[in-house]
């Protein structure tokens, strides 16, 4: 993307004839990427939005002939991560991402080549060549940078949708005043584990618990690890004000837990959670 010995008035030129079918290109893309298409991947409200990021794209590609290549990278990368995590939220996929930078590089590079074949006289095949190069180079960058923002944008979002699934699978239920149920389900894991001590934790104390039942009768294994943040829970709870009880432990469990030496001293426990409602509450 250097701009090489091309002189300035050049450079300029076709920098100021981009710019001015920039809303020419937007609206072709626009036209195939919010229709009815196969190429369409866009929601047709969108096409304001997407309007603005096409213009400010074709005017940030557009600098490589006027601007030093540090600020180009700069303003693509800005614009990358503002885009991107539009575009994941959009539910836009990685391949049709691809395709559309496919569709605006095809309407750029026509630009470039009416304004070549415009001015004849002026240019020649050298010339075509070596602005060929600094356009696909420039958005070669740009596609390279746009996927790894695309990747931290989509990454985000699973995370966060990860982290509700997990809350959502652990929630603490009101019983009556005072007193609430954490039914535990399936596997838990390190994450698992921490969230289920951050959200318990939390949730009790909103909700002005005396006292909380966590019943394991759905978790298949409790080894060392989730002993361990059970038992960091029922001290937190306890910090707070709220009396823990354990139910649910299995007879299976309950075997494991001795051969692995996890004492569950001074915590009391019930059979199954009704053996422990109808006895503390």
């Amino acid at each position: 993307m250097q701009k090489g010995c091309f002189n300035v008035g050049k450079r300029e030129d076709i920098y100021e004839y981009i710019i001015s079918k920039k809303e020419e290109m937007a609206d072709e893309w626009l036209e195939r990427s919010t229709g009815s298409g196969e190429e369409s991947v866009f929601r047709s409200d969108e096409k304001g939005k997407l309007h603005i990021q096409h213009d400010q794209l074709i005017e940030t590609v557009s600098r490589i002939f006027i601007e030093d290549n540090n600020d180009f990278k700069l303003h693509i990368d800005n614009w990358s991560e503002a885009v991107a995590s539009h575009w994941v939220k959009s539910g836009v996929t990685m391949h049709e991402t691809i395709a559309q930078f496919r569709l605006i590089r095809g309407d750029y590079w026509n630009s470039v080549k009416n304004y070549i074949l415009s001015e004849k006289q002026g240019f020649s095949i050298e010339d075509a060549f070596y602005w060929s190069n600094i356009v696909n180079d420039a958005f070669d960058f740009i596609m390279e940078n746009f996927a790894r923002h695309f990747e931290d944008a989509h990454k985000k979002i699973l995370t966060s949708q990860q982290q509700m699934i997990t809350e959502l699978s652990s929630p603490v239920i009101p019983v009556k005043r005072g007193i609430g149920i954490l039914p535990l389900v399936g596997d838990i894991d390190t994450y698992r584990a921490r969230i289920i001590l951050e959200t318990g934790l939390e949730q009790a104390a909103t909700q002005k618990l005396d006292m909380l039942f966590i019943d394991l009768s759905a978790v298949p294994i409790v080894d060392t690890m989730v002993a361990h943040q059970l038992f960091q829970l029922i001290d937190a709870l306890r910090l707070i004000g709220v009396e823990a009880i354990l139910s649910g432990i299995r007879p299976e469990i309950a075997q494991t837990a001795v051969q692995l030496g996890i004492e569950f001293r001074g915590i009391k426990t019930q059979a199954t959670l009704m053996n422990a409602l109808e006895r503390y509450s």
